[in-house]
């Protein structure tokens, strides 16, 4: 990604402090779209074992364990991961196989076989041994979504009971359990918008943890200098930001905070808002039949061939191509 210190946006006046502020957690999550959501309730008796291949479409997948245990493994991963009831795992865009089982010697099936068995979301497995409940799901996003996920927050999560998980977040989790096991009138709208809720309350309770990487754009949001920074940039992203500008936000010296910008996020604050721009840009393109120069307008720049030229060394293509693939029919 190029620095954009050449291309000065139009808007060269200060907006107001409390203008447009919005946590930008709340932001790049308030525009994910829930498509395509299905659970399964798995019912399993050792000894029992499935393995979920790789997802070639952007997917969201998540398990809950309601009562017993398992062990996850991540196709990439040495060690596996013990699972207790209470504890929930997400596999962010789901496109890396993994395996739960009850034992390491225990048998493994394809999930994808067991599907076949399932009655009213509920699939029986196993050899009769020791139960363990699983609630299974996933859910699809917009393809044009995808690139922001994965981005911004690890492979996949683990969450422990035993993490002081919040009030409200165990009470969705609780509700899932319960929808679950008892589905009722407009079940599936309802477990649709769990899936949304926990999957936010997933990455805040990992931002808040001992857990979460030093680096990223969560480890990013989380720190009270560069918080406020990139809160600056995305409440007014079309402004005319400097490094000087945005260090004042973060109440850090110049060469401080452009050092630990990049540090954290592995690249500079200016580069970091060239990418929030185009994403900003492509979201209005997506949504609404706004001209190109209105888009380049809203979005800070004073041309619209500056805006296209960005544009496409961001995003890959010109912001022309880019709209007729978004008018293209996704694969369900």
């Amino acid at each position: 990604m190029g620095l954009v210190g050449a291309i000065r946006p139009k808007n060269m006046t200060d907006r107001p402090a409390f203008e447009r502020r919005m946590d930008p957690l709340s932001e790049v999550f308030g525009s994910l779209k829930i498509q395509d959501a299905i659970y399964t309730r798995l019912e399993a008796t050792a000894p029992w074992g499935f393995h979920y291949p790789e997802n070639r479409d952007p997917r969201i997948r998540f398990g809950l364990i309601v009562r017993g245990s398992a062990l996850l493994k991540f196709k990439n991963q040495r060690q596996a991961i013990p699972l207790s009831a209470g504890d929930v795992f997400i596999s962010i865009l789901g496109d890396e196989p993994f395996t739960l089982v009850d034992h390491p010697c225990s048998p493994v099936a394809d999930y994808r076989e067991l599907r076949k068995l399932e009655v009213d979301c509920v699939l029986h497995y196993g050899g009769g041994g020791a139960p363990t409940t699983l609630v299974n799901g996933s859910f699809g996003m917009n393809a044009f979504e995808a690139p922001l996920i994965s981005a911004i927050l690890p492979r996949y999560l683990h969450l422990r009971l035993d993490q002081n998980r919040s009030h409200a977040f165990q009470s969705v989790l609780d509700l899932l359990a319960a929808e679950t096991a008892q589905p009722g009138v407009a079940s599936s709208r309802l477990i649709s918008c769990l899936y949304e809720s926990l999957f936010v309350y997933a990455i805040r309770a990992y931002a808040s943890s001992s857990e979460a990487p030093p680096k990223g754009w969560l480890a990013a949001m989380s720190d009270k200098h560069l918080g406020k920074a990139i809160q600056a940039m995305h409440a007014g992203f079309d402004r005319s930001w400097s490094v000087e500008s945005l260090a004042r936000e973060a109440r850090m010296s110049r060469s401080a905070f452009a050092l630990k910008f990049k540090t954290v996020l592995g690249r500079t604050p200016l580069e970091y808002l060239t990418r929030w721009r185009m994403y900003k840009a492509g979201a209005m393109i997506r949504s609404n039949n706004m001209s190109f120069s209105e888009v380049a307008s809203a979005i800070g720049y004073g041309s619209e061939s500056s805006f296209s030229r960005v544009f496409r060394r961001e995003m890959g293509v010109a912001p022309r191509e880019y709209r007729r693939k978004c008018m293209l029919p996704q694969r369900p």
